[in-house]
Protein backbone atom coordinates (compact mmCIF):
# COMPACT_ATOMS: atom_id res chain seq x y z
CA UNK A 1 0.00 0.00 0.00
CA UNK A 2 2.53 2.42 0.78
CA UNK A 3 4.93 0.89 -1.43
CA UNK A 4 6.62 3.36 -4.45
CA UNK A 5 5.01 2.79 -7.73
CA UNK A 6 8.25 2.75 -9.42
CA UNK A 7 11.06 0.97 -6.73
CA UNK A 8 14.28 2.73 -6.63
CA UNK A 9 17.63 1.49 -8.39
CA UNK A 10 20.34 1.06 -6.26
CA UNK A 11 22.23 4.12 -7.31
CA UNK A 12 19.09 6.22 -6.95
CA UNK A 13 19.24 4.72 -3.20
CA UNK A 14 23.14 5.50 -2.63
CA UNK A 15 21.83 9.15 -3.93
CA UNK A 16 19.23 9.30 -1.98
CA UNK A 17 21.35 8.21 1.27
CA UNK A 18 24.40 10.46 0.33
CA UNK A 19 22.03 13.50 -0.30
CA UNK A 20 18.20 13.48 0.46
CA UNK A 21 15.90 14.59 -2.04
CA UNK A 22 14.14 16.74 0.63
CA UNK A 23 17.40 17.87 1.79
CA UNK A 24 19.49 17.24 4.88
CA UNK A 25 17.64 19.35 7.24
CA UNK A 26 14.52 17.66 6.50
CA UNK A 27 15.80 14.54 7.22
CA UNK A 28 17.99 15.12 10.11
CA UNK A 29 14.81 16.53 11.77
CA UNK A 30 12.80 13.47 11.09
CA UNK A 31 15.81 11.35 11.88
CA UNK A 32 15.75 13.04 15.16
CA UNK A 33 11.96 13.00 15.86
CA UNK A 34 12.28 9.33 15.33
CA UNK A 35 15.31 9.29 17.94
CA UNK A 36 13.57 10.96 20.79
CA UNK A 37 10.02 8.49 20.03
CA UNK A 38 12.26 5.40 20.51
CA UNK A 39 11.00 3.44 23.34
CA UNK A 40 13.30 3.78 26.77
CA UNK A 41 14.11 6.07 29.27
CA UNK A 42 15.31 9.57 28.24
CA UNK A 43 18.98 8.46 30.20
CA UNK A 44 18.93 5.29 27.68
CA UNK A 45 18.19 7.27 24.65
CA UNK A 46 21.03 9.79 25.35
CA UNK A 47 23.53 7.41 26.46
CA UNK A 48 23.14 5.78 22.90
CA UNK A 49 23.62 8.90 21.17
CA UNK A 50 26.65 9.70 23.56
CA UNK A 51 27.99 6.48 22.56
CA UNK A 52 27.75 7.09 18.98
CA UNK A 53 28.98 10.48 19.11
CA UNK A 54 31.90 9.18 21.30
CA UNK A 55 32.79 6.68 18.34
CA UNK A 56 32.61 9.21 15.84
CA UNK A 57 36.13 10.44 17.03
CA UNK A 58 37.93 7.29 16.83
CA UNK A 59 39.63 7.15 13.58
CA UNK A 60 38.09 3.19 12.67
CA UNK A 61 35.14 4.84 10.36
CA UNK A 62 34.27 1.21 8.99
CA UNK A 63 34.09 -0.19 12.63
CA UNK A 64 31.50 2.71 14.01
CA UNK A 65 28.44 1.47 14.35
CA UNK A 66 29.11 -1.43 15.68
CA UNK A 67 31.76 -0.27 18.50
CA UNK A 68 28.61 2.34 19.54
CA UNK A 69 26.67 -0.36 19.75
CA UNK A 70 28.54 -2.37 21.37
CA UNK A 71 29.07 0.95 24.12
CA UNK A 72 25.62 1.32 24.33
CA UNK A 73 25.05 -1.95 25.21
CA UNK A 74 27.91 -2.25 27.84
CA UNK A 75 26.44 1.12 29.43
CA UNK A 76 22.82 0.30 28.73
CA UNK A 77 22.22 2.80 26.31
CA UNK A 78 19.49 2.49 23.08
CA UNK A 79 21.03 0.37 20.00
CA UNK A 80 19.07 2.10 17.74
CA UNK A 81 20.46 5.95 19.28
CA UNK A 82 24.02 4.97 19.10
CA UNK A 83 23.75 4.14 15.52
CA UNK A 84 21.94 7.53 14.89
CA UNK A 85 24.96 9.21 17.67
CA UNK A 86 27.21 8.46 14.65
CA UNK A 87 25.96 10.87 13.07
CA UNK A 88 28.23 13.39 14.77
CA UNK A 89 30.53 12.11 12.07
CA UNK A 90 30.04 12.94 8.68
CA UNK A 91 31.69 14.27 5.55
CA UNK A 92 31.47 17.76 7.10
CA UNK A 93 32.86 17.59 10.52
CA UNK A 94 35.47 14.34 9.91
CA UNK A 95 37.80 16.71 8.24
CA UNK A 96 38.09 18.90 11.84
CA UNK A 97 37.68 15.77 13.97
CA UNK A 98 40.37 14.02 12.34
CA UNK A 99 42.59 17.14 12.16
CA UNK A 100 42.03 17.63 16.19
CA UNK A 101 42.59 14.31 17.34
CA UNK A 102 45.70 13.62 15.40
CA UNK A 103 46.97 17.09 17.02
CA UNK A 104 45.70 16.48 20.57
CA UNK A 105 46.98 12.40 19.87
CA UNK A 106 50.59 13.79 19.23
CA UNK A 107 50.84 16.20 22.46
CA UNK A 108 49.48 13.58 24.77
CA UNK A 109 52.11 11.25 23.58
CA UNK A 110 55.01 13.83 23.45
CA UNK A 111 55.23 13.66 19.92
CA UNK A 112 54.53 16.71 18.78
CA UNK A 113 57.51 17.10 16.91
CA UNK A 114 56.57 14.11 14.89
CA UNK A 115 53.24 15.43 13.83
CA UNK A 116 54.27 16.68 10.33
CA UNK A 117 56.26 13.21 9.68
CA UNK A 118 53.44 11.51 7.63
CA UNK A 119 54.13 8.99 5.42
CA UNK A 120 53.43 9.51 1.68
CA UNK A 121 50.06 7.57 1.31
CA UNK A 122 49.01 5.96 -1.49
CA UNK A 123 46.79 2.17 -2.51
CA UNK A 124 50.28 0.73 -2.99
CA UNK A 125 52.06 1.70 0.25
CA UNK A 126 48.29 0.05 2.00
CA UNK A 127 48.79 -3.40 0.01
CA UNK A 128 52.59 -3.32 1.09
CA UNK A 129 52.43 -2.38 4.31
CA UNK A 130 49.59 -1.53 5.52
CA UNK A 131 50.32 -1.45 9.60
CA UNK A 132 53.94 0.51 9.34
CA UNK A 133 51.97 2.54 7.17
CA UNK A 134 49.51 3.68 9.54
CA UNK A 135 50.26 3.29 12.49
CA UNK A 136 51.98 6.84 12.58
CA UNK A 137 48.41 8.14 12.00
CA UNK A 138 46.29 5.76 13.40
CA UNK A 139 48.13 5.83 17.08
CA UNK A 140 47.72 9.72 17.49
CA UNK A 141 44.06 9.91 16.25
CA UNK A 142 43.39 7.01 18.53
CA UNK A 143 44.58 8.58 21.95
CA UNK A 144 43.20 12.26 20.41
CA UNK A 145 40.12 10.35 19.74
CA UNK A 146 39.37 9.14 23.44
CA UNK A 147 39.79 13.11 24.35
CA UNK A 148 37.52 14.87 21.61
CA UNK A 149 35.26 11.75 21.91
CA UNK A 150 34.80 12.45 25.51
CA UNK A 151 33.88 16.20 24.88
CA UNK A 152 31.78 14.94 22.05
CA UNK A 153 29.51 12.69 24.47
CA UNK A 154 28.95 14.95 27.06
CA UNK A 155 27.97 17.27 24.70
CA UNK A 156 25.77 15.02 23.17
CA UNK A 157 24.53 13.43 26.09
CA UNK A 158 22.92 16.33 28.24
CA UNK A 159 21.15 18.09 25.42
CA UNK A 160 19.73 15.22 24.24
CA UNK A 161 18.80 13.82 28.19
CA UNK A 162 17.13 17.49 28.75
CA UNK A 163 15.04 17.16 25.13
CA UNK A 164 14.07 13.62 25.85
CA UNK A 165 13.10 14.12 29.00
CA UNK A 166 10.72 17.51 27.46
CA UNK A 167 9.19 15.20 24.68
CA UNK A 168 8.33 12.15 27.09
CA UNK A 169 6.57 14.68 29.55
CA UNK A 170 4.81 16.74 27.26
CA UNK A 171 3.78 12.82 25.50
CA UNK A 172 2.51 11.68 29.12
CA UNK A 173 0.92 14.80 30.06
CA UNK A 174 -1.08 14.69 26.50
CA UNK A 175 -2.00 11.57 27.13
CA UNK A 176 -3.58 11.70 30.92
CA UNK A 177 -5.20 14.79 29.46
CA UNK A 178 -6.94 12.45 26.98
CA UNK A 179 -7.71 9.84 29.57
CA UNK A 180 -9.11 12.68 31.73
CA UNK A 181 -11.40 13.86 28.92
CA UNK A 182 -12.90 10.54 28.08
CA UNK A 183 -13.04 9.26 31.34
CA UNK A 184 -15.03 12.01 31.98
CA UNK A 185 -17.59 11.44 29.10
CA UNK A 186 -17.70 7.79 30.26
CA UNK A 187 -18.85 8.99 33.80
CA UNK A 188 -21.33 11.50 32.58
CA UNK A 189 -22.57 8.98 30.51
CA UNK A 190 -23.16 6.88 33.48
CA UNK A 191 -23.89 9.34 35.53
CA UNK A 192 -27.61 10.21 32.93
CA UNK A 193 -27.81 6.49 32.57
CA UNK A 194 -27.96 6.22 36.30
CA UNK A 195 -30.50 9.05 36.32
CA UNK A 196 -32.75 7.51 33.68
CA UNK A 197 -33.22 3.95 35.65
Amino acid sequence: MFKRRKPQSTLEKWQQFIWPREGWTRALKYTWQRTIRLNGSAHSIALGLAAGAFVSASPFIGMHLLIAALIAWVFGGNIIASAVGTWAGNPISFPFIWLTTFNIGHLMLGTEDKAGDLPELSFGLFIDAPISALLPVILPMTVGGLVVGTVMAVATYYPSLWAVRFYQKRRRDKLERAQTVIDNKLGGKAGNGGDTV
